[in-house]
Order: C-alpha cells, then structure tokens, then sequence
C-alpha cells in the first residue's frame, strides 16, 4: 500500500462484505453501502490495485477429501544461519500436507500446521518428509481434537 492510500468506512463495509463472501455482486454490495455500481467497482479495484485485497479463493470442505486430522507441529532447527533457515523454510514450501509454517519466538523456531487423512497417514508423511526437511533436529506434534473456532476473515 501506498503511504497517500486511505480507507473509508465505505472501504471497510465493502472488504467486510466481500470477506464473508467473495461472491457478492457489485449490485448487491452498492444497494448495502447505498453507493451505485460504478463507485463501488472503483473501490474495489482500488483497493486491488493497492494489495487491500489479494485475490479470491474458493474454500474446500476438508471432510470431502478425507483430511480430517489436524496436527501442530513445532520443530527445532540444528542450526540458526540464513543458509540453514532458508533451505527448511524452501522445503517446507514443497510439502502440500503442510497449510501453514510460523517461524516463533521461544522454546521451537516453527510452527506447523498440517492436515492428513488420519494419524497413520500422518506417521507416513512424518517419516517420508517432515523428518527428512533440512536440519531438523526435534519436533513435537499436538494432535486437534476438533476444531473450536476458525474465522478466515480479519477481524475489520
């Protein structure tokens, strides 16, 4: 973003909206923020053209692919160098099992997030890949029970 770029309350009702749905028609988000079609289409690729807005996904429903575990994994890294640091975090990019990677603060330098069909499978994956990433030297898995709350949105 640039810094002469700034939002309204238009702006933030109009990313709320499309946050909740990506979907929702220009139409249908002008007759909510009282706006025709044309300012709102504006906003919108003008917050697009200034990375507000990164682009749109369709969310997939995990249980229709059979990817009902959950794991966190924290790992530790033998070394700290940049060379070391960017070859793991290079790899774990190459792992499509793992959704999300945290470099942290405290006792583990990564947080995992990674999803399965089940706790052998994950056994696999763990004993294939995870544990063949560039200088790993220790990990802890925390299996989710169920998930509590997910919001993909922020909180605007």
């Amino acid at each position: 973003m640039t810094k002469s770029f700034t939002m309204d309350a238009i702006d933030f009702a109009i990313l709320r909206l499309l946050q909740d749905d990506a979907k929702t028609s220009i139409e249908d988000i002008g007759e909510r923020v009282r706006l025709s079609r044309t300012p709102i289409w504006r906003r919108i690729d003008r917050l697009q053209k200034e990375g507000v807005i990164k682009g749109t996904r369709t969310q997939l429903n995990r249980a229709a692919f059979n990817l009902g575990l959950t794991v966190f994994l924290s790992i530790k890294l033998g070394k700290q160098d940049a060379k070391s640091i960017l070859q793991f975090e290079e790899s774990v990019k190459q792992v499509p099992e793992i959704l999300e990677c945290h470099s942290m603060s405290g006792g583990w330098d990564y947080l995992l997030k990674v999803v399965t069909e089940s706790v052998e499978s994950y056994e696999t994956l763990l004993k294939s890949k995870i544990l063949n990433l560039p200088n790993v030297t220790d990990l802890l898995s925390n299996i989710a029970l169920r998930e509590v709350k997910r919001i993909e949105g922020l909180p605007i």
